[in-house]
C-alpha cells in the first residue's frame, strides 16, 4: 500500500510540473504575440 501511495505522489508531482510548464510556456507565447501585434 505504501508503494501505491508513493507512486501516486510521484505521478501527481510530475503531472503538476508538466501543467506548470505548459501554463508558463503559454503565457510566454501570448506575450510574444502581443509584442508582435504592438510592433
Amino acid at each position: 500500500m505504501v508503494e501505491v501511495v508513493g507512486l501516486t505522489m510521484i505521478f501527481s508531482f510530475l503531472v503538476g510540473t508538466i501543467l506548470i510548464l505548459l501554463f508558463t510556456s503559454d503565457q510566454a507565447n501570448t506575450k510574444n504575440l502581443y509584442l508582435k501585434k504592438a510592433k
